[in-house]
């Protein structure tokens, strides 16, 4: 049984290697050149028929069958993805050819040394193969015949020399086939060490190489046009790119001494870094070294502090939101806006848009709000007029021209340089507010101007003013209902009953709160400050500073508007 396993395993092996090509070249021995003459005499003369047939009765049974080399692995398994496996089946198949070339080789001794009329002693022989790729060695030792001596480890290493056999010799391998004298076996005595192939960096971007225009749909189907989003804001020190460097791969190296190479070398990826961006140390990180928006060109990330718009804020943009300064080289379209965390300048003029900034708001021409454009800054505003629109700045307002606006200032509002003229609308500065005319001839149109040094009491009064009013009704109407459900004395309207009465407690208790802060605010008012400026003063115009007011329906020439200790608003001339 076990005969016909070893057959059926040469066999496995013969098919396989079948077509490959003879492996005379590769297989070497440490017998001299006469000797090895000697044993292809040998072959020869066992493969004639003739001298089989008149030799049958001195063939013995007892050749050695060829022994196919164990399937088993090579190189050990692992799980690391990255080693270069060898085809080690084809490995084997070569092996075998050589396997069985040799225990041809062996049996042609074997006979010739038993027919022998005069036996001689023959040593073991040693021959070598060298895979095609320089990657395995087998060893095949042919037996000694007649008390030949055995192979020595010297004789192995000598062959192993010859071939300049240097790299992962088996030493365990060559001393258990002297131990164990190993024979007509092929024994794998040095393999290679595998390659590793390496892995190519590689780039994750956090914003987009390439914007394209992208236009979202609400629940009704409704495209906003104004809502592009295409403009990619960062802050600084934010990433713009996660990069995974390469790891290199490693060659291995043939028995011979020569390198292998690994199939995949391990490429970095181009950093892609322009400008006011920087790599980390460790060079995983791409960052942002100020804040702006980012856009890519040339291969490159930049980031630029100024958005600049060429051209007009319209559909062609959609609405800006940016974190950092804007410049627009045009105008800004009806009923788009603008916000930035920096400043804002446009070249252009403003329509009835929404303009916010955290820095100062520049305007070359100026705005023509329709009623419904605003400017709104935490710093200065600056334009040539301000038509129909509502200004708010914590700092100075500078224009040329007021029309029919409402403006409100935390420092001071200043309209003396071109026409200088303030028309309409409703002033209120925290200092004091500067202009050349202020008001106009056409009765109708009324001017007003107000000094508060805290600008939002104003409208907290005004606020508060609504909401007392609002609340004395509302107290009425619930004192009537208490008294009418006492009267009755309807025992099914007590839940009612009760709930009215917690109802005007909190009323009551509002009421005094609204009061008192009223007070205070009415306190401060009486300390307000401020001055009014002007070269012509036309009526009608409205002043209010602090608590004081005063309706002017005279024309006053180079005026000064202020109030005295006594609480009156005085007309003084500068």
């Amino acid at each position: 049984m076990k005969e016909k396993t070893k057959k059926g395993l040469f066999s496995l092996f013969q098919n396989v290697r079948r077509s490959a090509e003879p492996l005379e070249k590769s297989i070497t021995t440490d017998v001299a050149s006469s000797e090895e003459a000697e044993n292809e005499d040998i072959i020869k003369t066992a493969s004639d028929p003739m001298e089989q047939k008149d030799s049958a009765a001195t063939t013995l049974p007892s050749e050695t069958e060829p022994k196919a080399p164990s399937p088993s692995f090579i190189w050990e398994s692992s799980d690391d993805p990255l080693i270069v496996r060898i085809n080690e089946e084809a490995l084997y198949g070569e092996c075998a050819q050589f396997s069985s070339k040799m225990n041809s080789l062996s049996n042609a001794l074997k006979r010739t040394a038993e027919a022998a009329d005069e036996p001689q002693p023959k040593a073991a022989q040693a021959h070598l193969y060298i895979s095609d790729d320089k990657m395995a060695a087998w060893i095949y030792v042919i037996p000694p015949f007649n008390g030949g001596e055995d192979i020595k480890e010297e004789d192995l290493k000598s062959i192993l020399n010859k071939e300049r056999v240097s790299t992962g010799i088996m030493e365990e391998a060559l001393k258990t086939v002297i131990k164990e004298q190993i024979y007509d076996q092929a024994v794998l005595v040095a393999k290679g060490i595998l390659a590793r192939n390496g892995i190519d960096g590689s780039i994750k971007d956090h914003y987009k190489r390439t914007l394209k225009l992208e236009f979202k749909e609400d629940e009704n189907g409704a495209v906003d046009y104004k809502k592009l989003n295409n403009i990619q804001s960062v802050k600084e020190g934010e990433v713009i790119s996660t990069i995974t460097l390469a790891v290199p791969g490693e060659n291995g190296m043939t028995i011979t001494g020569r390198p292998y190479p690994c199939s995949i070398k391990g490429t970095n990826v181009p950093v892609p870094s322009g400008r006011n961006t920087v790599l980390t140390e460790d060079r995983t990180l791409l960052i942002s070294q100020k804040t702006g928006h980012v856009t890519f060109a040339n291969g490159k990330f930049q980031v630029d502090p100024i958005l600049k718009i060429n051209g007009n804020i319209d559909n062609s943009t959609g609405n800006l939101d940016y974190d950092g300064d804007i410049l627009i080289t045009g105008d800004v379209r009806n009923g788009f806006s603008v916000k930035a965390t920096g400043r804002i300048d446009i070249r252009g003029s403003v329509e009835g848009a929404q303009i916010t900034a955290i820095g100062a708001i520049t305007i070359a021409s100026g705005m023509s709000g329709n009623g419904r454009g605003a400017l709104t800054s935490d710093s200065d505003v600056k334009c040539r007029y301000l038509e129909h629109c509502t200004v708010s700045a914590k700092g100075n307002v500078y224009a040329e021209s007021i029309i029919n606006s409402k403006i409100e200032s935390g420092q001071d509002i200043i309209v003396t340089s071109g026409m200088g003229v303030i028309i309409g609308g409703s002033l209120l500065a925290s200092n004091s507010i500067n202009a050349r005319i202020i008001g106009s001839k056409v009765r109708r149109l009324v001017t007003e101007l107000i000094i508060a040094n805290i600008p939002k009491n104003v409208e907290e009064a005004a606020r508060l003013t609504r909401e007392l009013e609002q609340l004395h009704h509302n107290m009425s109407e619930v004192r009537k209902n208490i008294t009418y459900l006492e009267t009755t004395q309807r025992q099914d309207k007590q839940l009612l009953l009760d709930s009215l009465k917690q109802a005007s407690a909190y009323l009551n208790l509002r009421e005094q709160e609204i009061t008192n802060r009223l007070g205070e605010i009415t306190e401060n008012d009486r300390e307000q400050s401020g001055v009014i400026n002007c070269q012509q003063l036309l009526p009608v115009v409205r002043i209010k500073i602090g608590s004081s007011s005063l309706l002017v329906q005279e024309e006053y020439s180079k005026s000064i508007i202020y109030k005295n200790s006594e609480g009156e608003i005085i007309i003084g001339s500068n």
